[in-house]
């Protein structure tokens, strides 16, 4: 109360000056303040472009193994790594069922649900295939589709459709959107497994 009153009693130039240098740091204040959202926004912008830009990529790799299926024809070498091989075809897709689970885990990615895809033919060449929906991080999404396409035997993904959440600029960027795969993918038979299909019933 004491300093109240000295103010109120001091001189009209002493109150100006105090009014002056309070409207001052007030304005400090605000500035620093609206500074500081400005750039919490910014960062949290540029973290969901950045996420953006690679599920772009990933998108990108799925088209190009599509152009790459499209042009290439499987070489009919007997015994070779790149084709699936098995006793018969209940026993190729329990092994691509176990493939895929065994990269799913590797790359920290969950498997929702696989069930069998329908037999293709093409060029004389039959092929197996699964279709999946697996769920995880955008890098771990990335390394999964990445590891299904380069390792042997030889998998093509015929189809793919990706959503995410959390992929918003109000989101807490502490939280990581989650990504949504469904893939449908693709083995070419061994040449021998695929007569042996041909003389089934």
């Amino acid at each position: 109360m004491n300093l109240l009153t000295r103010i109120l009693n001091a001189p009209a130039l002493v109150q100006r000056s105090l009014a002056l240098a309070l409207a001052i740091v007030a304005m400090a204040l605000a500035g620093w303040v609206l500074f500081a959202a400005a750039g919490s926004i910014a960062s949290a912008r540029a973290d969901v472009e950045q996420k953006r830009q690679t599920l772009g990529q990933i998108e990108a790799v799925i088209h190009l193994a599509k152009n790459v299926e499209s042009a290439a024809t499987p070489v009919a070498t007997p015994d070779s790594k790149e084709f699936l091989s098995g006793a018969s075809e209940a026993v190729i897709r329990g092994a691509l069922q176990t493939r895929l689970n065994a990269m799913a885990a590797s790359n920290g990615v969950t498997v929702l649900s696989a069930g069998n895809a329908p037999t293709l033919s093409e060029d004389g060449v039959a092929y197996l295939g699964l279709r999946a929906s697996v769920s995880g991080s955008l890098e771990s999404v990335h390394g999964f589709l990445l590891r299904l396409e380069t390792t042997l035997p030889v998998l093509f993904v015929r189809e793919a459709t990706l959503r995410t959440t959390n992929n918003s600029a109000s989101a807490s960027p502490a939280r990581p959107p989650e990504i949504f795969a469904e893939v449908l993918f693709y083995g070419a038979l061994q040449p021998a497994a695929t007569a042996a299909s041909g003389n089934k019933p």
